[in-house]
């Protein structure tokens, strides 16, 4: 699911950005959710992914580390 998570936060919905057409680096400016779980999904940091993984499947062992693939995209690692 982490790695899914990863993958999908490099696509950005063009109604999210003010400029068109879109760039291939383009992100959207930091903005707030209609609730609290929309802004855990629409954030940058692994620490909510992992947040949001542990909501769905449960808690991870204690010894769980994710490195994302994509580095780039996260601006945290933490596990």
């Amino acid at each position: 699911m982490l790695e899914w998570q990863s993958f999908l936060h490099r696509y950005v919905p063009v109604g999210l950005l003010e400029v068109l057409p879109q760039k291939i680096n383009d992100r959207p400016p930091a903005f707030v959710g209609r609730n609290d779980l929309e802004t855990l999904m629409a954030s940058p940091d692994v620490s909510d992914w992992i947040k949001l993984s542990d909501m769905i499947l449960g808690p991870a062992p204690e010894a769980f580390r994710f490195d994302p693939k994509h580095k780039a995209n996260s601006t945290s690692v933490e596990g």
